[in-house]
C-alpha cells in the first residue's frame, strides 16, 4: 500500500507505520512515485490528489480520503476509512 497526500495526512500514516506515504505538492511528485508502482497497489490518496493526477484511473485499487478532517461528519468517520484501508484502528 501506498499514500500519496497532503503533509498533514502522510505524517499521520507515517506514525501509523505505513512507510511508503508521499507528500505530493506538484502531479510530477505524483507521477514519480506512480511510474514505479504496480497497478494491483493499494493506493490511499486525498481527494485533492486524485483530482491534481488523473493518472490515478490507471490503478484499480484507489480510496479517496477528505483533505481535511473537518470534511468528515464526525472522527469515527475517518477512523473507519483508515481501518478499513490500513488494517489498524487509529485513536484521532
Amino acid at each position: 500500500m501506498i499514500v500519496l497526500g497532503n503533509a498533514e495526512f502522510v505524517t499521520g500514516m507515517k506514525l501509523a507505520g505505513i512507510k511508503d506515504s508521499y507528500t505530493i505538492r506538484k502531479k510530477e511528485e505524483a507521477l514519480e512515485v506512480l511510474r514505479k508502482t504496480d497497478k494491483k497497489e493499494f493506493i490511499l490518496a486525498n481527494v485533492s490528489i486524485i483530482k491534481l493526477v488523473p493518472e490515478l484511473e490507471e490503478f484499480r485499487n484507489v480510496v479517496s480520503v477528505p483533505d481535511d478532517a473537518k470534511e468528515f461528519s464526525s472522527t469515527d468517520d475517518l477512523k473507519d476509512i483508515i481501518k478499513s484501508a490500513v488494517g489498524i484502528e487509529l485513536n484521532l
